[in-house]
């Protein structure tokens, strides 16, 4: 090996690092979502354009037709900043002072350029990411590594989410206040969030148990992680996380039982997965059985549930929104600005800054055209998915377990995006193109087999 393949090699694991080590503090920075922690996130992407670059400069052998995948994303990108080009001409008023500030700005798309801008900003971050784990994870080891690392952290923040509710005094980490309009669990401002974090990890440890051929301590390492991530997820009360994680599991078996019957039996191959749902059953009971009972007690109010109305509302007022602006949107993060001439929030004192459906809120702030770029991007992986179906037999089992349990991620996090804004928040942005690139990175590379 030369010097500038060593060189290479060691910029491709910094970058590595540097790309897991940030999935980690977004989630621990309370999910992202403050000025702070946004900027920090930005800021850190563009010092990872740099490290690409010279990553670039180094290999000869780069390959860029595997950053294809990235087009629907940086695509998006591009017509938010479609949507803050100014057209037309300025009004011309004699008393400028009578006229409302938003009709003296030339005319844009987006109705709140500088919330478009930021949107923009945090989109190009998420786009740089998903480059750079598209580039790092070609190399297997890396992939499996980066398995290992998810499980790691998916164990320990959910530890510690299920002691700070066991010892609930108000504050994250028991010492950040939050305001009393939100509902905090683990590090996040939000219990949806929290249970949506576990739907973008716990499929990767899981599948490592049921499909790979590891050593028996690694299995239960990950057996372990597995259980710890759905029982905080249950115990957060996130009933949108719970149908999401079930679905997941649903799915996991029946793919997991056409394995099992080949190599052992249907019942022998079930008796893992089912151990793993009656622990985390048994041990989610134990720990909150009160708190379940009174949050599923709450279904029986149906329509007239308290959160069922606002959500209700919250969706009948954006979909007239999207159908006053169906081509282009509102514009990419003007959301919490337009509503309020569609809507009123149901806080006295906060306004409405999300749908509450990922999927309405890309109509609502990017229109149809928006709409388009996802359905461009989820065909592709699909397509792509069903294409490599008879391509799984030969693959390495360790490959097959990080292929499976990455795809598993996308159905989880599809359904739990109908009733909450997951993929608005930053951290989960990230983890949700982390899981995306993981199995994309088998495709770019066709590396199936072996």
């Amino acid at each position: 090996m030369n010097l500038r393949q060593i060189k290479t090699d060691n910029l491709e694991t910094l970058l590595f690092a540097h790309l897991m080590v940030t999935a980690i503090v977004a989630v621990l920075a309370f999910g992202t979502v403050e000025p702070w922690s946004l900027a920090i996130f930005e800021i850190n992407a563009l010092v990872m354009v740099v490290l690409l670059g010279l990553l670039q400069m180094l290999d000869p052998q780069f390959e860029w037709r595997r950053l294809r995948f990235t087009l629907p994303l940086w695509l998006l990108l591009v017509w938010g900043v479609v949507q803050i080009i100014p057209f037309g001409s300025q009004p011309v008023t004699i008393a400028p002072e009578t006229v409302p500030l938003d009709q003296l700005r030339l005319p844009t798309i987006s109705m709140d350029p500088q919330a478009t801008r930021e949107a923009v900003a945090k989109l190009m971050a998420l786009a740089i990411y998903f480059t750079v784990a598209l580039v790092v994870f070609r190399r297997s080891d890396r992939r499996r590594l980066a398995v290992r690392i998810l499980s790691i952290f998916g164990l320990t923040i959910s530890f510690l989410a299920i002691v700070q509710r066991l010892t609930w005094n108000g504050q994250i980490y028991w010492f950040r206040k939050v305001s009393i309009y939100v509902a905090p669990f683990g590090p996040y401002g939000n219990y949806n969030h929290f249970a949506g974090m576990v739907e973008l990890i716990f499929t990767m440890p899981l599948a490592m148990v049921l499909f790979s051929r590891i050593r028996v301590e690694e299995r239960l390492f990950h057996a372990l992680s597995v259980i710890l991530l759905v029982v905080a997820a249950i115990l957060s009360m996130s009933r949108g996380g719970m149908l999401s994680i079930a679905l997941q599991f649903l799915v996991c078996l029946v793919v997991f039982v056409g394995w099992g019957r080949e190599r052992q039996g249907r019942g022998r191959a079930l008796f893992l997965p089912l151990a793993i749902i009656a622990t985390v059953l048994v041990v989610s009971l134990w720990v909150g059985y009160d708190s379940i009972v009174r949050r599923f007690d709450s279904v029986q109010q149906g329509a007239g549930e308290y959160s069922v109305v606002t959500r209700v509302a919250y969706l009948r007022a954006s979909w007239r929104m999207f159908l006053d602006h169906p081509l282009t949107g509102v514009g990419l993060g003007a959301f919490p600005t337009v509503y309020p001439a569609y809507g009123s929030s149901s806080s006295r004192y906060e306004r409405v800054e999300q749908v509450h459906n990922d999927y309405l809120q890309l109509l609502t702030d990017g229109g149809i055209v928006a709409g388009s770029i996802l359905l461009l991007f989820v065909g592709w992986v699909v397509g792509l998915s069903f294409s490599a179906r008879h391509r799984l037999v030969g693959m390495r089992r360790d490959d097959r377990a990080i292929l499976i349990g990455a795809l598993l991620v996308l159905p989880g996090i599809g359904v739990h995006s109908l009733f909450d804004f997951n993929l608005q928040i930053a951290a989960n942005a990230l983890l949700m193109l982390i899981a995306t690139a993981l199995a994309l990175s088998f495709f770019a590379d066709q590396d199936l087999a072996g």
